[in-house]
């Protein structure tokens, strides 16, 4: 296809920049501003470079699955981290290898291309499309149609900023629809397939549950729907001013109403000027007869069929683990895969047996109760935007709750990220952690953010409230108290939050 030859014309000037960049020719500012459109980051060494490979919606066919296998190997990397984006990241390689890759995997419909940068993120989709108990229709064909579509559009997006897109086939919203820039939350109205749309959302700096959309959206018209704020995106967002230059900020400057007015005037430009191939939903009968989940372990709507989950810690995934499942899926012609938002890998399609033998195959390297799946985003030292080391707090909170026996005392799962930019969604989590220094009587501390208490559409989508900020160093024991006291209480975090207990133990840790 010819954006193909234009995608791999591009890796070639890229490759001569990133020379560049390495010679002292472009700054770190000038060489971000290039690498982010590419799925490239500088790591802060300014050395060694990281590449994301865009696993459309996290769909992890056999065949990338192998060839993501084969760079590991290639390239002697002990592991590759699954991103909180449904993405797979490759980390510490040099310029030369990073381009070989990127040239490599278009040949094999595998892209980096918008993976960063001012431009639309892999479009985010419930792990369980297409199988899960409870969902009104399988969403991954539109998921997959908008992947499609903006990868078509890639080199001729002018954005002010990124732009997400999220598909949820329940009202569980395992997706995040409710707080991306655009999300589809799939419900059947009155024995209808049909859409329930949100817009304008999105984590991070001024963050924002989503809009919802006043009608509901025929699956057909998605597409029209996605590109109708693209262009609303080109024409009203903040092109001087980074910091309010996503879609959340341009109803706080409208107003709700304007907003959804203007939304609809670009809705129907599109709808008269362009013309897209609609998707018909297909409603599948559910089979199943088991409906007992784990943590790990997710019966099907279909008869006999389970998802497993593998959770490496931190998302990072041994590269001898990837070998394993990669040899396991191809002797099991029904099996795929799918990267959730969580950091997990869904191995789908599988009987009970089946289960038992890829467990037996990698389960000691996998997490199993909510607390021991906490996700990180990467942070230092391999993110050149982080501030703390978001996957060393992960695994010292996960030791410090083993070694206390608390692994199964009823701790949430945790999200961190690194700093601010809420690439882990601690925003929307039981709780999250975002790393910041904190100035402690004249010195200056490596410290995080608490916030408690966000959800997604199933609980109704609101952002976590600040506690304050507790010391990195102290965390862990912060943790092991809080889950001690789930233990004595009996009560899940949702109620205990909310209690004077929790609240004294808060008071005890924070500095600011």
């Amino acid at each position: 296809m010819e954006y193909k030859k234009i995608l791999k014309d591009e890796v070639e000037v890229f490759r001569e920049n990133g020379r560049r960049f390495l010679n002292g020719e472009l700054t770190k500012a000038e060489f971000k501003g290039m690498s982010g459109g590419m799925g490239v980051y500088a790591q802060q060494d300014q050395k060694s470079f990281m590449i994301r490979l865009r696993t459309p919606s996290g769909v992890a066919s056999l065949e990338h699955l192998k060839l993501i296998l084969s760079y590991a190997k290639k390239y002697e990397l002990d592991k590759v981290h699954l991103t909180t984006r449904q993405a797979i990241q490759l980390h510490n390689l040099g310029i030369e290898e990073v381009c070989d890759i990127m040239k490599d995997a278009i040949d094999h419909d595998l892209f980096t291309r918008g993976g960063g940068g001012n431009y639309p993120r892999n479009v985010s989709l419930s792990p369980m499309s297409g199988v899960e108990q409870g969902e009104a229709f399988d969403v991954t064909p539109y998921a997959l149609d908008v992947s499609r579509y903006f990868l078509g559009n890639a080199t001729s997006y002018h954005l002010p900023r990124k732009l997400k897109v999220a598909f949820s086939s329940s009202a569980q919203d395992t997706a995040n629809a409710s707080v991306n820039d655009v999300g589809f939350i799939a419900v059947i109205d009155n024995g209808k397939p049909m859409f329930r749309m949100y817009l304008a959302g999105g984590m991070g700096g001024g963050p924002a549950v989503a809009i919802p959309y006043p009608e509901l959206i025929c699956p057909e018209d998605t597409l029209y729907c996605v590109e109708a704020m693209v262009q609303l995106f080109e024409a009203e967002g903040d092109y001087k001013n980074k910091a309010k230059a996503r879609t959340r900020f341009i109803p706080r400057r409208m107003g709700v109403e304007e907003f959804l007015e203007c939304y609809r005037k670009h809705l129907a430009h599109v709808k008269a000027f362009y013309k897209f191939d609609g998707i018909v939903p297909e409603v599948e009968e559910e089979t199943a007869t088991d409906h007992v989940r784990t943590a790990t372990r997710i019966p099907q709507k279909q008869k006999g069929l389970y998802s497993l989950i593998l959770h490496p810690q931190c998302g990072q995934l041994l590269t001898e683990d990837l070998e394993k499942i990669v040899w396991f899926m191809d002797k099991t012609p029904k099996s795929d895969a799918r990267v959730s938002m969580e950091e997990d890998l869904y191995v789908r399609n599988l009987t009970l047996e089946q289960i038992d033998e890829l467990w037996a195959l990698v389960g000691e390297h996998m997490m199993e109760t909510p607390l021991k799946m906490t996700l990180s985003c990467v942070g230092v030292p391999s993110c050149q935007m982080g501030i703390l080391q978001s996957q060393k707090l992960c695994r010292e909170i996960i030791s410090a709750v083993e070694e206390a026996q608390l692994a199964d005392a009823g701790l949430p799962q945790i999200h961190i990220s690194g700093c601010p930019n809420s690439c882990s969604r601690h925003q929307v989590a039981e709780i999250g952690f975002a790393g910041r220094k904190a100035k402690v009587e004249g010195v200056m501390e490596d410290a995080f953010t608490l916030q408690v208490g966000g959800a997604t559409a199933k609980e109704g989508a609101h952002m976590g409230e600040i506690k304050g900020v507790i010391l990195a160093r102290e965390i862990p024991k912060f943790i092991v108290e809080t889950g001690q006291l789930l233990k004595e209480s009996g009560r899940a975090f949702k109620e205990e939050m909310r209690g004077e207990a929790f609240e004294k133990l808060v008071q005890k840790y924070v500095v600011a």
